[in-house]
């Protein structure tokens, strides 16, 4: 216990205030994870005098200094020097009116694929704080029913650790044998880990090229943020759309999620409301704050875009090819009717000719032929 209230003693009021903003975003992304095939319960918010516990799960977990660690709410977090090791236990509590058994391993925090955090599975090569987590007894404890057990643990960091924070977590996993041939669900109450290893801050942020394609009636931008420094951060970002009669800027989503150190997290924007003719240039902006300290802000490239009525233009044009078509064909058809009608008028003028001169036609059929030239 004194080693943990050293620990405690050597966090500094800023870190205090990062575990603080740490912690909401624990309850909605990190108290329980699904297991492979398996189904997790969302977890409540936790009470000060009861441990944390899954709704509708038989158990719950606690800090083993529950209102003493850095973190509120029973997780911990520790300001340790490469090479130095720490002690702490968490309280494992059986609510249910059977002993359960209950699988305890620590784990690596990962930045999840659709945004947040989440520890890793049990398996998995560790290469942070879930491999420098080693529980001083057995993984899987039995505890009787409405009773509790306490499991003790150490953190060593290892020499030559860069400064920087790091997070892992503490997994308690319960799992509920198959009934009738269902599959075992697996239910996990994860707490948080956070170790800040002292030296300078170093707030890195990068942007991967701003992408986009087009989606229901507009645009879709996304660009991927990447953590390349050894702080933990969070990030809200924007879209600057700019020409036309005025600029705009459009948010990015999702917004206030951490990215570890070594992360990445991919952020989308659309953009709608765009004009038939015109140009636009889009540009996003990411901001990343360091819980309690800095701020850093990085732009992406600029994608350019033009807007041209193609398919308006394409009508036009082929309406337009099509009506002078008709006109030549027009055109055509008429010289070839009025060819005929000089034809026919010269041929009457010599027929009357003939007649006044006293030579009847060859026969009434050529005259009937004059005469109905005539009268086209």
């Amino acid at each position: 216990m004194n080693s943990c209230l050293r620990a405690r003693g050597g966090a500094t009021a800023a870190h205090r205030a990062r575990f603080t903003a740490l912690w909401s975003l624990l309850l909605t992304g990190l108290v329980l994870a699904l297991a492979p095939g398996a189904q997790a319960a969302p977890a409540p918010a936790p009470s000060p005098t009861s441990p944390e516990s899954a709704a509708g799960a038989p158990f719950g977990v606690r800090a083993g200094l529950y209102g003493l660690t850095t973190l509120t709410g029973g997780h911990f977090g520790y300001a340790l020097k490469a090479g130095a090791r720490i002690e702490d236990s968490a309280v494992i509590y059986n609510e249910s009116d059977e002993a359960r058994t209950f699988h305890v391993y620590g784990a690596d925090v990962t930045n999840a694929a659709g945004g947040g955090l989440a520890p890793a599975q049990e398996g998995q090569k560790m290469a942070a704080v879930g491999a420098w987590l080693k529980l001083d007894s057995e993984a899987t404890v039995t505890v009787r029913p409405k009773g509790r057990a306490t499991v003790r643990f150490s953190l060593a960091v290892p020499d030559g650790t860069p400064p920087g924070s790091y997070l892992g977590s503490l997994v308690t996993a319960l799992r509920t044998p198959a009934v009738s041939g269902s599959v075992n669900t697996e239910t996990r109450i994860a707490r948080l880990v956070e170790l800040t290893v002292p030296g300078t801050a170093d707030l890195q942020v990068s942007l991967t090229e701003l992408e986009h394609r087009p989606a229901s009636g507009g645009e879709e931008f996304t660009v991927t943020v990447r953590n390349t420094g050894n702080v933990l951060y969070t990030f809200a970002g924007t879209l600057s759309i700019t020409g036309g009669s005025s600029a705009r800027t459009v948010p990015l989503t999702p917004t206030g999620i951490y990215v570890i150190p070594g992360g990445s997290a991919t952020l989308t924007g659309r953009v709608a409301d765009l004009p038939a003719l015109g140009r636009r240039q889009v540009t996003a902006s990411v901001t990343a704050t360091v819980p309690g300290g800095g701020a850093k802000t990085v732009d992406s490239n600029t994608v350019r875009l033009s807007f041209f009525p193609w398919r308006i233009a394409v009508l036009t044009v082929g309406g337009l090819l099509a009506l002078g078509l008709i006109l030549v064909i027009t055109r055509k058809r008429r010289r070839a009717w009025l060819r005929r009608r000089a034809e026919e008028r010269v041929a009457l003028r010599a027929l009357r000719r003939e007649l006044r001169a006293g030579n009847p036609p060859a026969d009434d059929t050529r005259e009937a032929q004059a005469g109905g030239a005539e009268h086209p």
